[in-house]
């Protein structure tokens, strides 16, 4: 008995330990994945004078605060963002570091690194429905 808890504890706590590491790495995909979207959303809408043309720039400099203190368990994203016609992509990667447990043998070597992407097109969606309607109030009228 005292043979089969000596192997079987340890590696019942490993497997704890793989699972909680697993869980930073799934939260801190998630957590990435949205923050990519709101980052690449909101250098679309920007209509700021400041910002106006340049949504990478405006993606420099909130992405401090869009991300925040929210990555536990991982490294803080690293976050790159590319202008592609009207659309704005904004790319981040990080990577769950698990220190813990030396070399024991269920945990990564390395740890387990991540990448999610955001994409956002720049339409002037106020412009698009003033169009609409003056079209509609036009083929009303030319009806009437």
């Amino acid at each position: 008995m005292t043979l089969e808890a000596s192997l079987i504890v340890p590696m019942v706590i490993c497997v704890f330990a793989v699972l909680i590491f697993f869980t930073y790495y799934l939260y801190g995909r998630c957590v990435l994945s949205q923050d990519s979207y709101i980052l690449a959303f909101r250098a679309s809408i920007n209509k700021s004078a400041e910002f106006k043309e340049d949504p990478e720039g405006y993606v420099a400099a909130k992405t401090d605060q869009v991300l925040g203190n929210k990555y536990f368990g991982s490294e803080k994203p690293i976050v790159h963002t590319k202008v592609n016609g009207k659309e704005i992509i904004v790319t981040g990667s990080s990577a769950v570091r698990t220190r813990a447990m030396g070399r024991y043998f269920l945990k990564p070597k390395t740890g387990w690194d991540y990448i999610a992407a955001g994409k956002a097109k720049k339409l002037d969606q106020i412009k698009h429905m003033r169009r609409v309607k003056r079209l509609k109030d036009i083929a009303q009228r030319s009806v009437g």
